[in-house]
């Protein structure tokens, strides 16, 4: 009797300390807390209104969701639990654990890999006239179109994907698209799916903790895209593998290994192509065309490369962030190159395009992000 209470009373004693410690903590700072991970603002805290009281106690339960002591330490042993003892995914709406320590998308991504929620008949069909509208009012302005998808990393990577994501269809969206517009557009796009996957057997073309192509992906995208607007423009050639050199740059993380945690089960060896003859392109000047309101990330709105005293053609780049690692290799056949990252939403932006005079336009979207596309129409219906 008397070895229980003492159990309890140290058991009420440890409960009292853990409720007292975070008050104490955050007074203190007796432990401090490891680094945010998580992509995005937290919550500031809300005022305080006499006058307006029914939104206040939503707004301060959020803050105080956003902001308790510790969160980042408690939800990061949380997610090491989850994945050593319980092997799966703490958050398997938005990261799937690959096989190898591979780490995949969830939503979109593995829908477009398994061959659900396919693309409509109408949904192809306004693809078809929005890019015949952009290409004609493009070539009116004396500047040629071009249009590719980035796929996505589990429609090229698939061989590291557990066994339960099976497919229901092997064509995934992007091929959809390609195939339809083939068959019935004048926009003819740029495939590289079955380019990557071939390409891979040299090393990856994906980071293994992270959603985007790596370098030598982007350099072998930056090829097929300067492939097909060589028939165009004899001055723009692909450049010669052996004018890079892979250089191994110790370990790195990525996008999908922040959102579990920053854990140190995973890990990766990266890379990048290092150049072994002189780049011709410069920073250039800039546009000066200002971000999109609430843009997370105004640095990489706009980027600009000009090669000295070239007569070559001009390039106008809209992509999302699949463009930073192609943009670098494209910006070495034309005089001016302008990239814009405009906030996932894929316009023509005109008013871009009338300052800038492009001769090759190239449209760049990132495979899940597909039906974004649409949501941004240029022509009137």
């Amino acid at each position: 009797m008397r070895h229980l209470k003492i159990k309890l009373v140290g058991l009420s004693a440890v409960f009292c300390c853990c409720l007292v410690f975070p008050m104490l903590n955050d007074t203190f700072g007796l432990v401090k807390d490891i680094d945010n991970f998580e992509n995005r603002q937290a919550a500031k805290r809300p005022n305080f209104d006499i006058n307006k009281l029914d939104p206040f106690p939503n707004a301060f339960d959020t803050f105080y969701n956003d902001r308790f002591n510790l969160r980042a330490s408690i939800i990061q042993s949380f997610n090491l639990y989850t994945i050593e003892y319980l092997n799966k995914s703490p958050v398997p709406d938005k990261v799937i654990l690959g096989k190898d320590k591979w780490l995949y998308s969830a939503g979109p991504e593995m829908d477009s890999y398994q061959g659900k929620n396919r693309l409509s008949e109408k949904e192809l069909g306004d693809f078809k006239e929005e890019l015949e509208y952009r290409k004609a009012y493009l070539e009116k302005l004396g500047c040629e179109f071009y249009f590719l998808i980035a796929p996505a990393k589990a429609n090229i990577h698939g061989e590291h994907i557990p066994y339960q994501y099976s497919r229901i269809n092997k064509q995934c969206w992007g091929e959809q698209l390609i195939d339809y517009l083939t068959k019935n557009s004048m926009v003819k796009p740029i495939s590289i799916f079955e380019s990557l996957r071939s390409k891979k057997a040299e090393d990856d073309v994906y980071y293994h903790l992270d959603n985007h192509w790596n370098s030598l992906g982007g350099f072998y995208a930056a090829n097929a895209v300067l492939d097909s607007v060589h028939k165009k423009f004899p001055f723009c050639k692909a450049i010669p593998r052996n004018d890079y050199k892979i250089k191994r740059s110790g370990e790195c993380g990525g996008n999908l290994q922040k959102m579990l945690g920053n854990l140190p089960l995973f890990s990766e060896e990266c890379f990048e192509l290092e150049n072994l003859v002189p780049l011709k392109a410069k920073q250039g000047k800039a546009g000066g065309y200002p971000p999109l309101v609430g843009f997370p990330y105004p640095w990489e709105y706009e980027k600009d490369k000009e090669i000295a005293d070239s007569t070559g053609p001009k390039l106008l780049v809209i992509s999302d962030s699949f463009g930073e690692n192609i943009f670098p290799y494209l910006t070495e056949n034309f005089s001016r190159s302008v990239k814009i990252f405009d906030a996932w939403q894929y316009k023509l932006n005109e008013d871009i395009v009338i300052k800038e005079k492009p001769d090759v336009y190239l449209l760049v979207i990132h495979e899940p992000l597909l039906r974004n596309f649409l949501e941004h129409p240029s022509r009137k219906k």
